[in-house]
């Protein structure tokens, strides 16, 4: 009794077992017959009932795979008509012949121990290929179902390889070609095949998205099985339309769609067309639009797709709410924002238009101040967006949380120098000693300097760890302790460079501050960054540290990808005082790949006309020494008389330490003067003269890039003397000194202040006579001092004729702030002062101001300045004290 409850209990597991194995039937049919014949059974005595069970269950979980699986009973039947009492591979084969099948299978279970095992033979009834040994073993007798069902599995498939796929049909296509199917499928010609992979193919075809139904059958052929697709297609879109748009025209939405005329209807391709029409309308404020679709079925399974669109009310966003502002300023927090709300002005900034990639944005920039401005624990929502009919409403939920000061700043972990070294270039401690809220950014800011500076001394792989914890205070603080780890000191092995196709690695090698062997530092690869940046060679670039074998070197690639260098431009545009303008450039930035610089350019105006070639090596056989040559012609009209002049000169450069620049050459120019006013006596005795120039300058430049600066100086002095040792006809003197500021303010990166001083003295040479008057200065104009017209300031004769100056000074405050970032609109507001003295009484400075706004924008046609000038003083013939002023380029 107890035999049988247990024979009836393994058996019922191992079912249950075979069907958690297999899952669903296959639902493929295989005309392949299997007979499974009586199982040797090596196991305690209580197990014999598996010579005649192991071979039902694995019967029945071969039927289920789809085979033609021989009954138990007719195995039984054959057994005892052949009076078989030992099985073998030549007594399966004859079986398996009497029953019909092509395949056999007999074999043995094991028990040893905890250890079950199936060892069987699969016999080839046509003797075509020897028996196939399979062996599967599992832990335990009540894993005996796991292991018939992985019995199962080699079976199928072994049985399976036996037909392979010799052809694969796609039936049905009138548009698509049957690659676009046969591309998707997992199967090939050749491969085995197996009927249970067929329903995974019916759903890649599928999700194609192309067909309306998929089928799939299969034909024998001589060389194996034949697979066919029987296919129907969805519509093709014969033409495409929009109903219902107004605020979009057809062809941009049509152009916007990958859904096409003459391509065949896929709904997951039309819907990403939808969303980006749903995009296009966003843009333009309607975030209400609904965009949804038609078809009109016509002849020949094809249909007219029409994109169909309601409008709606265009919605701007007319109110952001910050909940939960209480300690700071809300008009602050406002100001660490970009989206903002419809104003006079909107028109122009784009201000009020929902991009839902600035709400995401103003959350973090608003917990980013709040953590700048003592609040760590600071949590800020995301943002709630409601539509309403009179507007978008976003708002913002933020939790403050305590406020906290800096206590105690310690440092910690490998210290390589003095604390009193480390606290000089930290700026943490100072809001410590001053009792300051604490600052994340200058938190960061002070771990990333403590990091180079251990780079710098040869710790590639320096880390600056940061902990803060609340202190026993009165009011809450947190106690600030940097832990450096130095790790491996480290040197350069190898340099390498990848990328260049044109530019010579030379030219590259000798921008970079590491070399090979050079022990790292942090500031060197900065540096070597930054004067690949300056090159402006490259598309892009990067310096990557490659760790190597051996922890104390590692090497240095640095990856580019070059840009187009040569250039061939022209520009059309209009200047308050030049007039009507045209220009035509051609250069190459990157001759012969060496760095060389060529280029030829010609510019003409109402007043002025210009032609320049101009060649410089910068780096003179990889040295630091410039070399350029120049040649021009020009011909310029000038307040009091008009120039021509012809000339040409030499020039040198080397850099000085890591920002600055020594600069000298010499120009040599015949000129001739027209127009000469008679109150000028000039000391020539031709109407041709000449001109022998040398010139000396130093420049100095730290701003944080070239382009659009924010922080920074350039400085520049320069000196050019003529006449004298010299020769030439001309004897002076002339003295040039510019310096410009940028500086970031706190509120943001878009908005920066720029000072810019210029000053310049025209002096005789001893014993010369008096200097010449085109080097004479005139200020006024836009890139002066603005709200004067163009050459109107400097010393006047007595009938108020304005006469060139020997000395001069200007200088402009501008506040400049972003207008919109996606259009290059920059704002400006400005304070001029400036005069042009030194001559005809005029012998001290008498400052000339204004005051102004203005516009710049980065636009298509070139750089774009509009600038309104407010004279706040008066100068003879001057007129209005309003001047509007403005000039355009356009590069083609």
């Amino acid at each position: 009794m107890k035999c049988r409850l247990l024979r009836t209990a393994m058996l019922a597991m191992v079912a249950f077992t075979l069907v958690l194995f297999h899952g669903q039937p296959a639902p493929a049919q295989n005309d392949v017959t299997v007979v499974v014949l009586p199982f040797q059974v090596n196991a305690d005595p209580k197990y014999d009932y598996l010579n005649a069970s192991l071979p039902e269950l694995l019967t029945q979980s071969l039927g289920e795979q789809g085979f033609n699986a021989v009954s138990q009973d007719r195995v039984r039947t054959l057994i005892r008509e052949q009076n078989v009492t030992f099985l073998d591979l030549a007594t399966a084969r004859t079986l398996a012949q009497a029953a019909g099948a092509q395949y056999a299978v007999y074999g043995s279970f094991s028990q040893i121990g905890e250890s079950i095992s199936l060892d069987v033979r699969l016999v080839n009834v046509e003797g075509t290929r020897p028996a196939t040994p399979l062996y599967v073993s599992q832990t335990g007798m009540g894993n005996l179902g796991l292991a018939v069902g992985e019995l199962t599995q080699k079976l199928s498939d072994e049985l399976y390889a036996e037909d392979s796929i010799a052809e694969i049909e796609v039936r049905g296509l009138a548009y698509l070609d049957q690659d676009v199917v046969l591309s998707r499928l997992s199967i090939r010609e050749g491969d085995p095949f197996n009927p249970r992979a067929m329903n995974d193919e019916i759903k890649r075809v599928f999700d194609l998205g192309y067909f309306e139904d998929v089928r799939v059958s299969v034909q024998d052929v001589p060389q194996g099985k034949k697979v066919i697709f029987d296919l129907e297609e969805k519509p093709r879109i014969r033409a495409i339309g929009v109903v219902g748009n107004d605020a979009i025209d057809d062809d941009e939405i049509i152009e916007a769609m990958n859904t096409q005329p003459g391509t065949v209807l896929n709904p997951s391709i039309l819907a990403d067309d939808l969303e980006k029409i749903r995009g296009l309308y966003r843009d333009k404020g309607y975030y209400l639009a609904e965009i949804s679709y038609e078809l009109e079925e016509v002849q020949d399974s094809s249909a007219r797709l029409n994109i169909v669109v309601k409008e709606t009310k265009r919605l701007y966003v007319t109110k952001i709410t910050l909940n939960g502002v209480e300690a700071m300023s809300e008009s602050a927090v406002r100001g660490e924002m970009k989206l903002g709300t419809r104003g006079i002005i909107s028109w122009l900034t784009g201000t009020g238009v929902l991009k839902e990639e600035l709400l995401e944005h103003d959350a973090a920039a608003i917990e980013k101040y709040y953590a700048n401005h003592g609040f760590v624990d600071v949590k800020v929502s995301p943002a709630q967006v409601d539509y309403t009919e009179d507007g978008i409403h976003v708002s913002y939920d933020i939790i403050e949380g305590p406020r906290y000061k800096v206590g105690e700043v310690s440092f910690a972990g490998d210290l390589l120098v003095p604390n009193e070294d480390l606290r000089k270039i930290t700026s943490i401690d100072d809001l410590a000693d001053k009792g300051e809220w604490f600052d994340r950014s200058m938190l960061r800011e002070d771990s990333e300097r403590l990091t180079m500076l251990y780079n710098d001394l040869g710790y590639a792989y320096a880390e600056t760890n940061v902990r803060f914890n609340e202190a026993a205070a009165e009011e809450p603080t947190l106690d600030v302790t940097f832990t450096m780890t130095k790790n491996q000191k480290v040197f350069i092995r190898r340099v390498t460079i990848d990328g260049n196709t044109k530019t010579r690695d030379n030219v590259i090698r000798r921008e970079l501050v590491l070399a090979d062997g050079d022990l790292f530092n942090g500031s060197a690869l900065q540096a070597s960054n930054i004067r690949l940046e300056n090159l402006d060679l490259f598309e892009s670039y990067d310096i990557e540290t490659v760790p190597t074998d051996d922890p104390k070197e590692l090497d240095l690639k640095v990856n580019v990808k070059e840009k187009a260098t040569g250039m061939i431009s022209g520009g059309l545009g209009y200047g308050s005082y030049d007039g009507v303008f045209v220009t035509a450039k051609v250069n190459e930035r990157n001759l012969f790949g060496r760095g060389y610089f060529i280029g030829l350019t010609g510019s003409f105006s109402g007043k002025k006309t210009r032609f320049d070639f101009s060649f410089t090596n910068p780096r003179v056989y990889d040295s630091y020494l410039g070399f350029g040559l120049d040649a021009y012609y020009t011909e310029e009209s000038f307040p009091d008389f008009d120039r021509e002049a012809i000339g040409g000169g030499v020039r040198f450069s080397h850099p000085i330490g890591n920002y600055s620049t020594l600069h000298w050459g010499y120009t040599l120019e015949r000129y001739k003067l027209t127009d000469l006013n008679y109150y000028y006596f000039y000391n020539t005795s031709s109407d041709e003269n000449w001109s022998s120039i040398v010139n000396l300058g130093l420049s100095r430049n730290t701003t944080n890039r070239n382009m659009n600066p924010t922080s920074g100086w350039r400085n520049s002095v320069a000196m050019y003397a003529a006449g004298g040792i010299f020769g030439g006809d001309d004897e002076f003197i002339k003295l040039i000194t510019d310096h410009n500021w940028y500086y970031l303010l706190p509120w943001g990166d878009e908005h920066i202040f720029h000072w810019r001083g210029q000053a310049g003295a025209l002096l005789e040479t001893p014993g010369g006579g008096s200097v010449p008057i085109y080097q004479r200065f005139y200020l006024g104009g836009m890139n002066s001092v603005r709200g004067y017209e163009g050459m109107s300031i400097g010393p006047r004769d007595i009938y108020g004729q304005v006469r060139g100056g020997t000395y001069q000074f200007f200088t402009n405050f501008e506040y400049l702030f972003r207008l919109s970032e996606e259009f290059g609109l920059q704002g400006v507001a400005f304070f001029d002062a400036g005069d042009a003295w030194g001559g005809f009484g005029e012998d001290v400075p008498h400052l000339k101001t204004s005051v102004g706004a203005g516009l710049r924008w980065a636009s298509p046609f070139g750089l774009l300045r509009v600038e309104y000038g407010y004279a706040l003083d008066r100068i003879p013939g001057q007129g209005s004290p309003h001047r509007l002023e403005f000039s355009m380029g356009q590069a083609f």
